[in-house]
């Protein structure tokens, strides 16, 4: 399956990128942010639902990550802790 990386200028982006083979691959676009830092997602990118998976399943496999909607809207704010 070929990959492309995209660079997404709609997420205030401090190093994620949005990483597309048919559908975006939300757990490898989740693994290439900074340790510390933190990226709005638009929920028209990638949903909400899918992103909280993926933080789920990193989570379990010893990431830390965290996800809010928090006073947002259409978008999700995820951190990743380490």
């Amino acid at each position: 399956m070929h990959k492309k990386v995209l660079k997404n200028k709609e997420t205030k982006s401090m190093g994620i990128e949005l990483k597309k083979a048919k559908k975006v691959l939300v757990q490898e676009s989740l693994l290439t942010m900074p340790s510390g830092g933190s990226d709005l997602i638009k929920t028209k990118h990638i949903k909400a639902a899918s992103i909280r998976t993926a933080i789920r399943e990193l989570n379990r496999k010893g990431y830390s990550f965290e996800s809010t909607e928090r006073g947002l809207i259409d978008e999700v704010k995820v951190t990743r802790l380490k």
